[in-house]
């Protein structure tokens, strides 16, 4: 990864110098614990879901993974709640998911802190700034023990956003670590790989249609940048940020586009997904343009059909940021790898 400085020391004067710390986007470490108290008794419980989402690309080896934990319809108003930890390994060309499915009943979490317990498989809070996760898939292919420190400011990028064609389908969406230091042990088919590497963990919650509300993800850092995109199809609520040695810009979906410019196909659930997409936003003093070119692709789903089918999407990602200062053009190219994610509903899940 590389952050190329076009006049270095306007960079270190006009950003670096501007709002900085975790404390500016006012994230407390209760913002990560569980937030199902404060939804309880909404007639519309049946459809509360809050999960977790940690990953970490390591050059070093080719391994690129995520872990989620999840509770879906906590009270089990439906008969059919659960919880589950999903973990998914890219290795090269393999692609190794593993699932552990738990009743809501084996499901625990603080509303203090984001200590958390699905079955067996914990976050446990260390500080503020430092998370360990452990955890292991119930195929016996997956096994993980990994530090997380939070090492770029937090973003609340959304609380109670309308993401779906109801008004009580609202999310929201913490970005508490956007970038992190990875470190511990991966397990992957009984061997054990040392994780030195970037990473990235948010957290999402709220009452919505899962089948109904389709969504494009986004995030990529390096050491002083971070990008994020939350966007919703066919909903005018999505957001994108950027943050600049601790100075963040934010794009509301009117200031961005995003579009999807090349295509494969999956035969398992019949459906179309990006392997290109271009994001380009303008706001205020600042542009954007940025190509993410899909690595590679794991799509993942839950449920009986019709269901949602999350495309998890290692990806390369190429841009330039122009900032119109006053008194010079401020130009920052950048490369490297994050994450992507496409969701679309499919009728042909197995």
């Amino acid at each position: 990864m590389k952050l190329k400085f076009v006049c270095q020391w306007l960079i270190i004067a006009a950003v670096v110098t501007g709002p900085s710390g975790y404390a500016k986007d006012h994230v407390k470490a209760a913002d990560d614990a569980y937030h199902f108290q404060s939804w309880e008794g909404s007639p519309y419980n049946a459809a509360y879901t809050e999960w977790w989402y940690f990953n970490l690309y390591d050059a070093k080896h080719d391994l690129q993974a995520i872990f989620s934990y999840q509770i879906v319809d906590p009270l089990n108003l439906t008969t059919h709640g659960l919880s589950y930890v999903a973990a998914v390994v890219y290795q090269g060309n393999q692609i190794i998911p593993g699932i552990s499915f738990y009743p809501p009943s084996l499901f625990h979490a603080s509303d203090s802190a984001a200590n958390v317990g699905v079955g067996p498989n914990t976050i446990t809070v260390v500080t503020d700034n430092k998370y360990v996760i452990s955890g292991a898939s119930s195929n016996g292919r997956l096994s993980w023990n990994l530090h997380y420190e939070r090492v770029a400011p937090s973003w609340f990028a959304g609380d109670h956003v309308n993401v779906g064609p109801l008004a009580w389908e609202q999310m929201s969406w913490l970005l508490y670590m956007p970038r992190a230091a990875v470190s511990g042990t991966l397990t992957i088919d009984g061997q054990a790989y040392r994780i030195e590497s970037s990473g990235y963990h948010d957290h999402n919650w709220g009452e919505w249609d899962f089948s109904g509300t389709n969504w494009n993800w986004a995030q990529y850092s390096q050491p002083g940048l971070t990008f994020d995109l939350g966007d919703f199809v066919d909903n005018p609520n999505g957001r994108a940020s950027f943050d600049l040695g601790g100075e963040r810009f934010v794009f509301s979906a009117s200031d961005y586009k995003l579009v999807h410019t090349k295509w494969s196909f999956d035969p398992l659930t019949n459906l179309s997904y990006p392997t290109q997409s271009v994001f380009t936003a303008e706001k205020d003093d600042v542009q954007i343009r940025l190509v993410m070119d899909v690595q590679k692709t794991a799509p993942l789903s839950a449920g009986p059909p019709p269901a949602l089918v999350i495309f998890e999407q290692p990806t390369r990602f190429t841009g330039e940021i122009t900032i119109q200062r006053s008194w010079f053009p401020i130009k920052i190219a950048f490369e490297g790898n994050g994450f992507k994610e496409y969701t679309a509903t499919s009728t042909a899940v197995p």
